[in-house]
């Protein structure tokens, strides 16, 4: 009596799945922003209205719209609203594994709890930051579930199998119609029903009867999509998830067989244990800072010993007696893991979509990890028969993943402040753009981010008019696509692209070249030809300088809000990048008057010093020496030029020699010029003079 008074009641399970789902992925929420495919789906909105997702995706999912068309509205442009909503999703997700998993094994009901527990936490997916885009898989694995709870309570409550089962295929059809991503796990709900069909039934002749009476609406469903999804699709365009492994058991058996075979063995091996190793090492290769490192250890440490100990509290009346006849359920749920982490896997595999892939190929693991989670929890189930050890096992892999995600996600968050500052300061620097201007840099601007989200959010950021036939902007790698010889002209190489409905059309000279690195400069750079004798320019940005036209920046902003501060957030402090581009700007636009005055208030701060070690080049320089020489501030001019030239003077004397030679020429004779171009000629050794 005294146990089960202590005891915790079992409706407290979806809280503490929402609270392992907070802490893993929640406390760097604020943080997070718009990621990959993100951008291009807020653009459609943006340019088309909500009836554009039905053309947007007409080339391979032409149902899947509806999401967006529905959500867009409630939750708008802002980041935080996505990432809270799939969020919601994944503890829903987690909490219908529960729910589901109670209603197949009753008896197994602590056991249900470890699976959605690991579920919550699983680390082969690493990408729930990218949150808009992912909002329609969360949506479709909560669907999945809600489906799969609702089929199995119209066993439980015959007096409304119609009402259940009407639901039940109802969520079936919503979550088909978003992607193929699950129609796998379509495939287990007929296990499920066979389960509960040998509980209700008895003789194999009986057994097969009950389970085809509930498993024909299922199996005619599933037919039907499968056939459609198959054979009578009509797209827009040539299929670009054709069922490659499939046909090529017709074609070529045997090497597809083989080919399936090391995809199959690979990627399970992966997901099941794989995916562990990032999550074993917790975090000691990363070089992260000291606080964050602790903050996060110490609230995964707190989440897992406080799991433990709740778990150790919730007490089930009959598991005194079924501990130990466990072993059915042991083979059931290995078995039905198993072959759910296979069925997960399939839609990728049939085309040709291995999980070992790319950064983004782990997205074909989402269906598999309940079958991983499943297959876990039995793992702990046969680890150990004492309860107070699972507990523990289970609040350690809980603590352990949260680190992992944890760190993922503040990967991510460091992408999202780089996102914002590029964004920013294109906007500082070319307050408005000439539509059909394309923006030419040497490799991606971030990491596993994709040309076509940086491109779609350079159009998000400069307002264009709706329903326009191609894109105002599109951002290029130069890297291989322009990959031209010394001898070759860099000018008028046409320019085509198109991303589902989103296409740009241009021409290399209407364009803008770019260089972006934070690890070798501290700013953007908007460059043209002039920069040709910059020695911090790549070889390959050096050649394309010619097809930089400054004149495509136009100084006056547009009309709407530019940029959107809910998509962009408010405007960052200016600081020293601010300070550079305005006065680049001014300075391109001969305001020599208010590039001095950008150059007074930027010495003004201290730490705003050529020598000062955070500065990585002396390049960024340049404008406020120009704005200096040009309103007969030599003296200004002369210290701040010597000043950066001597960080490393071999290295820039030909760009800074070069500089004062043209200051010579642009600027009228007198006194205090003489001086200064002695001054400098003299301290930087400039050759001729």
């Amino acid at each position: 009596m005294n146990k089960e008074r202590r005891a915790l009641p079992e409706w407290t399970v979806v809280f503490i799945l929402l609270a392992v789902c907070l802490v893993a992925f929640g406390l760097l929420l604020p943080r997070l922003g718009f990621y990959w495919d993100d951008w291009a789906k807020l653009l459609v909105s943006r340019l088309f209205g909500l009836s554009g997702y039905w053309a947007y995706y007409a080339e391979d999912r032409p149902l899947s719209g509806w999401t967006h068309i529905l959500l867009t509205p409630l939750l708008g442009p802002a980041p935080f609203n996505w990432q809270v909503f799939a969020l919601l999703l994944r503890w829903l997700t987690a909490a219908g594994i529960w729910w589901t998993l109670r209603l197949l094994w009753p008896e197994h009901r602590r056991q249900a709890v470890y699976a959605a527990l690991l579920f919550a936490i699983y680390p082969v997916f690493t990408q729930q930051p990218i949150a808009l885009t992912f909002h329609q898989q969360w949506l479709q694995y909560a669907l999945y579930f809600f489906s799969a709870a609702a089929m199995l309570l119209a066993l439980t409550y015959p007096k409304r199998y119609g009402i259940l089962t009407g639901l039940a295929l109802a969520a079936m059809i919503a979550e088909l119609s978003v992607t193929e991503y699950f129609v796998g796990l379509e495939a287990l709900r007929l296990l499920f029903l066979g389960i509960v069909a040998t509980r209700m039934a008895s003789g194999f002749k009986q057994k097969l009867a009950c389970w085809l009476r509930f498993s024909w609406p299922y199996l005619l469903f599933l037919a039907a999509y499968v056939i459609w999804r198959l054979f009578f699709i009509r797209l827009s365009g040539e299929d670009p998830y054709q069922a490659k492994m499939l046909y090529g058991l017709f074609s070529q058996p045997v090497d597809t067989l083989r080919s399936l075979a090391r995809m199959t063995i690979a990627d399970t091996l992966y997901v099941l244990i794989g995916s562990w190793g990032p999550v074993v090492g917790l975090g000691l290769e990363r070089q992260a800072s000291f606080v964050f490192t602790v903050l996060i250890w110490a609230a995964a440490i707190l989440c897992g010993a406080g799991l433990a100990v709740y778990l150790n509290r919730l007490r089930y009346p009959e598991e005194d007696k079924q501990e130990m006849q466990g072993g059915r359920w042991l083979i059931q749920a290995l078995a039905t893991g198993l072959l759910a982490l296979m069925l997960g896997c399939l839609p990728g595999w049939i085309t040709n979509r291995p999980v070992l892939f790319d950064f983004h190929s782990n997205r074909y693991a989402m269906p598999a990890m309940f079958g991983a989670a499943l297959v876990w929890a039995a793992a702990l189930e046969w680890l150990t028969q004492r309860r107070f050890q699972k507990n523990i096992l289970a609040g350690g892999l809980v603590a352990a993943a949260a680190i992992f995600h944890l760190n993922t996600a503040s990967d991510y968050a460091q992408i999202w402040k780089n996102q914002l500052d590029f964004y920013w300061q294109l906007t500082w620097r070319a307050p408005s753009l000439e539509p059909g201007t394309a923006i030419l840099g040497e490799n991606e601007l971030f990491p596993n981010q994709g040309s076509f989200s940086s491109s779609a959010a350079i159009n998000l950021l400069y307002p264009q008019e709706r329903g326009r036939e191609h894109l105002a902007y599109w951002y290029y790698n130069l890297w291989p696509r322009f990959a031209i010889e010394p001898s070759e002209s860099p000018l008028g190489i046409p320019l085509r692209t198109q991303f589902r409905t989103l296409t740009y059309q241009g021409v290399t000279g209407e364009s803008l070249v770019i260089f972006y690195d934070p690890g070798r400069a501290n700013c953007l750079w908007v460059l043209g030809p002039e920069d040709v004798l910059n020695p911090d320019l790549p070889e390959l940005t050096r050649r394309m300088l010619p097809a930089s036209d400054l004149n495509r920046i136009r100084l006056e902003a547009g009309t709407n809000s530019s940029p959107d501060v809910r998509m962009f957030g408010q405007e960052p402090d200016h600081g020293w990048c601010y300070y550079y581009q305005k006065a680049a700007l001014a300075a391109q636009f001969e305001d020599w008057e208010m590039a001095a005055q950008l150059a007074d208030e930027a010495r003004n701060n201290p730490e705003y010093y050529p020598k000062n070690p955070w500065f990585k080049t002396p390049h960024e320089w340049i404008p406020f020496i120009k704005g200096y020489a040009h309103t007969g501030r030599w003296r200004e001019a002369q210290e701040l030029t010597i000043q950066a030239a001597n960080v490393y003077q071999a290295r820039y004397r030909e760009e800074f020699c070069t500089l004062w030679d043209g200051l010579l020429i642009a600027t009228d004779a007198s006194v205090e010029r003489e001086a200064a171009l002695n001054e400098v000629w003299t301290e930087l050794n400039c050759p001729g003079r």
